[in-house]
């Protein structure tokens, strides 16, 4: 990357002699930022607009897919999961707006559910948020925290 010097001198008032001024030092260009940083407001605006509480938990499950044509069985482990969904870790990559079947292992309960973002390449897998088609506050087979319920207010 090469940097231009910049040059500029002072504003001088009208009719001040420039005798014996010193020659104006080359300065480097501003660097531009890396990102823009997120207002936090933003950020506490984003967490209220959250249906539910999530709860990290690890679940073993399936995901029964047809992809192009062809059923398949996924192996998937949750990250996190809700009354609504889950954040599961895959090996493939599933499109969003895929429509698959989640089978918990432990129960052998079933649920219809759909990609709803772009799964996350991450090292050890695709972490692909579901949500349920209708919400399952059972499937999971855990209490969930009331509504409003933080973690700092303990």
């Amino acid at each position: 990357m090469k940097i231009d010097p910049v040059r500029f001198s002072p504003a001088k008032p009208s009719g001040a002699a420039s005798i014996g001024a010193a020659p104006a030092k080359p300065v480097a260009a501003p660097a531009k930022p890396i990102a823009e940083a997120k207002p936090l407001k933003q950020t506490i605006v984003s967490q209220d607009r959250r249906r539910g509480q999530r709860v990290l938990l690890r679940v073993r499950a399936q995901i029964h897919v047809a992809l192009e044509g062809n059923a398949s069985t996924l192996e998937a482990t949750t990250l996190s999961v809700s009354p609504r969904g889950a954040l599961v870790v895959v090996k493939q990559n599933l499109p969003m707006e895929t429509r698959v079947v989640l089978e918990h292992n432990g129960t052998r309960e079933r649920v219809a559910c759909k990609v709803v973002r772009s799964p996350r390449e991450m090292p050890e897998g695709f972490h692909t948020p579901l949500e349920f088609d209708s919400p399952a506050p059972d499937f999971w087979k855990i209490a969930f925290p009331p509504a409003g319920w933080r973690s700092e207010d303990l």
